[in-house]
């Protein structure tokens, strides 16, 4: 339990939250995601299992579409292709439903 604690006092470091555990971490809930929504759960089992999760903690990546530059994006299409532009956002995309 006191592992990192002891580690970086030991070595004087920091000890970061980058190897083994992440990359656990990211194995197991990949796996349980497969399981559902290729499963019975299909989508449900993304919403219900991290969607909704993120929102309720707060995780910013729920608004995947900003930080990956969709707007900058969608702006840099409409002043070239004006309102035939072919963009990411919108009323209805998933960053504006989660407000």
């Amino acid at each position: 339990q006191s592992f990192q604690a002891d580690a970086a006092r030991e070595a004087g470091i920091f000890h970061h939250l980058i190897t083994l555990p992440t990359y656990h971490t990211a194995a197991l809930s990949t796996d349980n995601l497969a399981k559902e929504y290729f499963g019975e759960q299909g989508m449900l089992g993304y919403v219900a299992g991290v969607q909704r999760k993120e929102i309720r903690q707060g995780i910013a990546c729920v608004k995947h579409q900003n930080m990956a530059g969709s707007d900058m994006g969608d702006d840099h299409k409409e002043y070239f292709a004006g309102e035939a532009a072919l963009k990411a956002a919108g009323e209805d995309n998933t960053m504006n439903q989660f407000g």
